[in-house]
């Protein structure tokens, strides 16, 4: 189809406009027919009250190629030629927006779902860049965001979305053993993630009882997911209880008219997935993985254990009408990392045993478009989690360690999206969660068997306006109340968006308190009935730059004050000075005394694939530090000092790509063990006096990967290969003392690894 000269025909004949579209509609539907090719579907969506959009032009960029939505803001473009495509998305009134990465093949294709802003004022001085960055035009906070695509291919990730976060600046990593994500200094349990506005309490499959988790494959299918919009420069009112960061993640939809599925096999692991329409108003989507990690233990340094996992989730969406939408999903993960003892002796190891997880979440939200200026999202799930551990000394075969806890959590989420005038918009509503905790535990010598019930109620609101033509100004706040402490916090939050005009790009201001509940195994023990919630307040100044439609750059300067962390009690009986955030070590006499501090600068640019490159370079400067209980200020255990990432890609052509990333992240602290005690007394001795002054080598890696793609017979093929540190470094994770051994040995990351996969779409 001639776009453009479709386009003359609609200006000069509005009034046959409904009539030619069905024509051409039809006359396209009999084209593709006869070229037996791809094609390129959607819905196009107002973002401020998710109502189709009638008419909105579709044209695939490079081509003559196009199309226009229909009155339920559907969209279809046959007759492409299998391949990559980018498709630009305009419509009166609204913000152009870009699609890149749109995979057309004969035997399958993708569905999306397109959002448009409302264009809100026309600047004098400012030329409106059709871009492939999302616009945040709700809320405008900082946000980065990664499409289904941009996670599958990511290298050295096994499409895990932590270590796909990992690239960021803003996040370090413990490297690839573990899912772990430190944010702007953060521990590992400040971040937090929804889906579909529905809560999910963990996103890890190996959970320990210290907050970290120990596998390498988190609870979420990466194949399901359409997009993750990820906040680390602040976020804004309508999430809640976490420090650092928050993820928003959006599953797809099930495809509307056909059924289709894929089976895939790769390292560690196999699956498949199905979906498709089960009446004309309802589809689902689901998928299942099952591990065999076991089988590459030695290769990943699994200490000796054998990590196996298997996941079930699924989809449905029920649609009666253009203004209801429900949702079902449920995710239901089981885990399990097993260190038999001849294998830890081998290893080196002091202790063996079993660790099980079993979590399974069932949620339901219904979408409500009130009318042209509301809607709303309310949301209720339950979740529950099963976590049991019995570790032994390998000597003597007592037991160490063991757990038996169960945990249930009921959240609800209700949140409404308002457009108050042409500048103005607002989004209220609260959230309810209760967590009611069955612990049966014996860590570090401290036992304990008590059921608790922890409540948060929080109600918030944010409202966005422009302001003298130039500022987007979005302030909100925060309320919330728990029952273990009885009274009512406020957690204000504001950014200012200054446009600079002319092109010159956006200075960002942004100030914000959050809170987080205390570990709530602390609040089991009796002695630590009046801990308070963790507070932290973010301040920071950034500033991004669209050098072009596809590359945009951003730096950010910041600074994160901690109140209120839980800390050792400071008395000579307790020597242990460890900051619990980062380690949820289990003591007795816990107090919310602790404080902590990061201060650093961040910069970020990022290509999309608008031609044949993309990636991103990312860096950060930071020091990460605490003041333990007997006053002495002390690096945090992730305090690397600096982090660098480089990620590229290249696809000259459609059926094949190349891509790679290389990590540089700084000396890691930890704490000498004083070996020759350790040896006399038969337990590790940590001089908690240097506590956290030593530090480990400096950690690079370099990961490639290969992908090929093959339209055949029984499916569309997708083949990869990677190599996982390339060079085969020796990274140390940090170091041990071995009874087995009687000397301190170390352990490391993944040793060089080949990686590959396939997958058949059908």
């Amino acid at each position: 189809m001639d776009f453009n000269r479709y386009e003359i025909y609609k200006m000069k004949c509005p009034q046959n406009f409904s009539y030619m579209q069905k024509v051409i509609t039809f006359v396209m539907l009999l084209q593709s027919i006869a070229y037996c090719s791809g094609s390129i579907r959607g819905k196009i969506l107002d973002a401020e009250n998710r109502l189709p959009l009638e008419g909105a032009n579709i044209l695939v960029i490079g081509s003559t190629f196009g199309g226009i939505s229909d009155k339920n803001g559907n969209f279809s473009i046959f007759g492409l030629k299998n391949g990559y495509y980018s498709i630009n998305i305009t419509y009166i009134g609204y913000e152009s927006k870009t699609i890149s990465d749109i995979w057309v093949r004969e035997k399958s294709f993708d569905f999306n779902k397109i959002t448009l802003n409302p264009s809100v004022i026309n600047y004098n001085d400012i030329t409106v860049t059709k871009s492939y960055f999302l616009n945040n035009n709700m809320e405008k906070f900082s946000s980065v965001s990664f499409n289904n695509d941009e996670i599958r291919r990511a290298p050295g990730s096994g499409q895990e979305i932590t270590r796909i976060l990992n690239s960021l600046p803003s996040v370090a990593s413990t490297g690839e053993n573990r899912q772990d994500m430190m944010v702007r200094g953060g521990g590992p349990t400040e971040n937090g993630f929804i889906i579909d506005n529905i809560s999910i309490p963990s996103i890890s499959h190996f959970n320990q009882p210290d907050g970290r988790s120990n596998g390498p494959v988190g609870l979420i299918n990466t194949e399901m997911v359409d997009n993750i919009e990820f906040y680390s420069n602040g976020f804004p009112a309508k999430f809640g209880d976490k420090l650092s960061s928050f993820g928003d993640i959006r599953y797809r939809d099930g495809k509307q008219d056909e059924l289709d599925g894929n089976i895939s096999l790769g390292f560690g692991g196999a699956g498949g997935l199905i979906e498709g329409p089960i009446t004309k108003n309802i589809t689902f989507i689901g998928s299942y993985r099952r591990s065999y990690l076991d089988l590459v233990s030695d290769a990943i340094n699994a200490g000796g254990g054998l990590p196996k996992f298997d996941d079930f989730q699924m989809k449905v969406n029920y649609r009666p009408s253009h203004y209801d939408s429900f949702t079902i999903l449920t995710i239901n993960g089981n885990s399990i990392y097993e260190s038999e003892k001849e294998e830890s002796l081998k290893a080196g190891q002091n202790e063996y045993g079993v660790a099980t997880n079993n979590q399974n979440t069932l949620g339901i939200n219904h979408r409500h478009i009130w009318n042209k200026s509301a809607y709303s999202n309310t949301s209720i799930s339950i979740t529950n989690q099963i976590s049991k551990i019995n570790f032994f000394e390998n000597n003597s075969d007592t037991l160490q360690y063991n757990t038996n806890d169960k945990y249930k959590t009921i959240n609800g989420r209700q949140v409404n999206h308002i457009k108050l005038n042409a500048s103005s918009s607002s989004i209220v509503g609260f959230e309810i969660q209760n967590r009611s905790l069955k612990y049966d535990f014996n860590l570090n010598n401290i036992k304990s068997k008590q059921d608790i019930d922890i409540s948060n109620i929080s109600g918030f609101l944010t409202i966005k306006s422009i302001v003298l033509s130039k500022i987007t100004l979005t302030i909100g706040s925060r309320l919330r109340w728990n029952n273990y402490e009885k009274k009512t916090s406020i957690a204000p939050r504001i950014n200012i968006d200054l446009s600079l005009g002319f092109e010159k790009g956006n200075i960002i201001l942004n100030s914000g308190k959050y809170f987080q509940n205390p570990p709530e195994k602390y609040l089991a023990l009796p002695q630590n009935k009046n801990l308070s919630s963790i507070e932290a307040l973010q301040h920071s100044l950034s500033y991004e730059k669209l050098i072009s439609n596809s590359t945009k750059f951003s730096i950010s300067t910041y600074i994160k004050n901690y109140n209120y962390a839980p800390m050792m009690y400071g008395n000579m009986n307790v020597i242990d000075p460890t900051f619990l955030m980062d380690q949820l070590k289990t003591y007795p006499q816990i107090v919310s005394n602790g404080k902590a501090r990061t201060i650093g600068i961040e910069a970020l640019v990022e290509k999309k694939r608008a031609t044949d490159f993309y990636g991103l370079i990312g860096g950060s400067i930071f020091n990460a530090t605490y003041t333990d209980q007997m006053g002495t200020n002390r690096d945090r255990n992730h305090n690397y000092g600096y982090i660098l990432n480089i990620v590229g890609g290249y696809r000259p052509k459609s059926d094949w790509e190349v891509s790679a990333r290389w990590s540089l992240f700084g000396n890691k602290p930890y704490t000498r063990i004083n070996l020759e005690l350790s040896n006399m007394l038969n337990q590790e001795i940590i001089e908690f006096d240097n506590f956290n002054e030593q530090r480990t080598p400096v950690y690079h890696n370099l990961f490639l990967r290969y992908e090929q793609r093959k339209i055949m017979s029984l499916g569309n093929l997708i083949f990869y290969f990677e190599l996982w540190n390339a060079y085969n470094r020796n990274n140390v994770e940090t170091y041990f003392w071995s009874r087995e051994k009687r000397s301190i040995l170390e352990t490391t990351y993944f040793n060089f690894i080949p990686v590959g996969g396939f997958e058949i779409e059908f």
